[in-house]
């Protein structure tokens, strides 16, 4: 495995890289993002009572039955006092969409399990919370894979959980033909088929994840349902009377700015969907009238239908994450760069409502590489940290390197410096007003000068067109155009390729606090 970072070379958003810094300017804007800031007085004050727990218990029992799955048999301890999750989660993509929704997943295994050799007394439940109230279809709906978009095209305003699961019955059967010869598919294509099967886009989204993570202790949660969103009751209130979470975002994006920094998200006055007739409504909250469609309540009015209807009532990006902390006996949230970043702007939010805000933990990073592959790049000259570098970059490097006295135009700049002084004082000694005439003259031979060197370069790096496409070739297996493949490719073919090791490679090389991407050769 070859480790590269991650800062200042893929990501580099300031508030992401100062989060990480210790004493940094943003760290009354998240709890710890380290591990080794849960101790034993942190895991106490993260207890939820038992009547929630056992709530979540039924709710996820259910969930699991209706899906026709086995009830996990850790899911039990959930109704116990000391049991936490440790929590990510991610769209509904198409059978997972980029690999990077594994990753995920494998960080939150191997946290839960690292705590529990830390606290051998308590235990760690790995879970992944589906968005299944999202309406972005667009985002769920298309897989890459051998350089190919898998997609499908459909309108509707529902929430991605409920659709029906035989929308994306297309993307399977071009799977099917993708690996027609391959019969290492086989497993895998029937874990896929009998999700298509499910009563909805949530329960065939659990299918598969809990087949393919079926050795693991891994509990999947939809938390689109009435006896969840009862127990949020209280917030729903506290943010139509008081718009919390506005007045709250408003006051640390201000904090922010005048440390320099660009807020990534701002938040709208009201954070609250209502859904009715399979449509999601934006509640508008103008001269004290709460706007759904083309109702106008008053404020009684819309507490009132809280109160009767609460699985109308959906959370906004911005008020899921304080959903989820109520609900779940969490102590660390694993999210990606963009995820941190809006997490660590709702602190203050979480503190108006009373609710704890987990350890943010950025996710693991992997990328597969062939031993060949690899060897040829160490072959070309190259060092590790040089993948992350763009080809162009390096191959020009590469050029000026190795033709340092071809393109090393200071003897010629120095003859031209010579000539100006020489032509200026001729000019002088002419008429004064010459001199403008000169200069411009003399920045204009200077100007071409350059554009010949430009292409002596171009011409030698054309030179190194094999070399450059090999460059190319291998640096395309872990970035193009700077983002990173893991965000763009299904984890499919390294699956199918080897199913048995597949989960437990990618667990024996994660280490999320690392910030690193872990490049497995193989």
């Amino acid at each position: 495995m070859v480790e590269i970072p991650l800062f200042n070379s893929f990501y580099k958003n300031p508030i992401l890289l100062d989060l990480f810094k210790k004493d940094s300017n943003l760290s009354s804007f998240h709890n710890g993002t380290e591990l080794s800031h849960i101790d034993r007085d942190f895991l106490e004050k993260r207890d939820i009572s038992i009547e929630n727990r056992e709530v979540l218990y039924q709710v996820i029992s259910s969930q699991y039955s209706k899906t026709g799955l086995k009830i996990p048999e850790n899911l039990k301890a959930i109704k116990n006092k000391g049991v936490f999750t440790i929590t990510t989660g991610h769209q509904l993509c198409v059978f997972g969409g980029p690999q990077y929704f594994i990753h995920k997943i494998i960080s939150v295994l191997t946290i839960a399990e690292n705590l529990k050799l830390k606290f051998k007394d308590f235990d760690f439940i790995p879970l992944f919370w589906m968005a299944s109230e999202d309406h972005d279809f667009q985002e769920i709906s298309s897989l890459n894979i051998f350089n190919k978009n898998l997609s499908v095209v459909k309108e509707d305003g529902i929430g991605v959980g409920k659709l029906n699961p035989e929308i994306f019955s297309p993307i399977l059967e071009s799977l099917r033909d993708l690996f027609k010869n391959d019969f290492r598919f086989k497993n895998l294509e029937s874990i896929f088929s009998a999700s298509l099967n499910q009563q909805n886009w949530a329960n065939a989204t659990r299918y598969w994840i809990s087949k393919v993570f079926e050795k693991e202790n891994l509990i999947v949660i939809d938390a689109d349902d009435v006896k969840l969103k009862k127990l949020f009751l209280p917030v729903f209130k506290n943010e139509l009377e008081k718009q919390f979470i506005y007045n709250s975002v408003e006051n640390t994006n201000n904090k922010l700015r005048s440390l320099g920094y660009e807020p990534k998200i701002n938040p709208r006055v009201l954070n609250l969907f209502f859904l009715e007739d399979k449509k999601r409504h934006r509640i508008i909250f103008e001269n004290n009238v709460f706007k759904i469609g083309d109702s106008n309540l008053k404020l009684e009015e819309i507490l009132s239908l809280l109160n009767s209807s609460p699985e109308k009532f959906s959370p906004n990006v911005l008020m899921r994450p304080i959903y989820q902390e109520l609900l779940l006996p969490n102590l660390v949230y694993v999210g990606g760069p963009s995820e941190l970043v809006y997490w660590s702007q709702l602190k203050k939010s979480f503190d108006q409502v009373d609710i704890n805000f987990p350890i943010l933990i950025l996710r693991d990073h992997f990328n597969w590489m062939s031993e060949k592959s690899y060897k040829q790049w160490k072959n070309l000259g190259f060092s590790d940290d040089d993948l992350a570098i763009n080809p162009d970059t390096l191959i020009k490097n590469y050029v000026l390197n190795s033709n340092n006295e071809t393109l090393d135009f200071k003897i010629e700049n120095e003859l031209l410096d010579k000539l100006f002084q020489n032509l200026l004082d001729k000019a002088k000694g002419v008429e004064t007003t010459l001199e403008p005439s000169v200069n411009g003259t003399i920045k204009g031979m200077k100007s071409d000068l350059e554009k010949i060197k430009n292409k002596f370069l171009k011409a030698l790096k054309n030179k190194e067109e094999l070399k450059k496409n090999q460059l190319n070739k291998i640096s395309s297996q872990l970035h193009v155009n700077n983002k990173l493949t893991e965000r763009i490719d299904s984890f499919i073919p390294m699956y199918v390729r080897n199913e048995k090791e597949y989960i437990k490679t990618l667990k024996s090389c994660s280490q999320p606090e690392n910030k690193t991407i872990k490049i497995i050769i193989y």
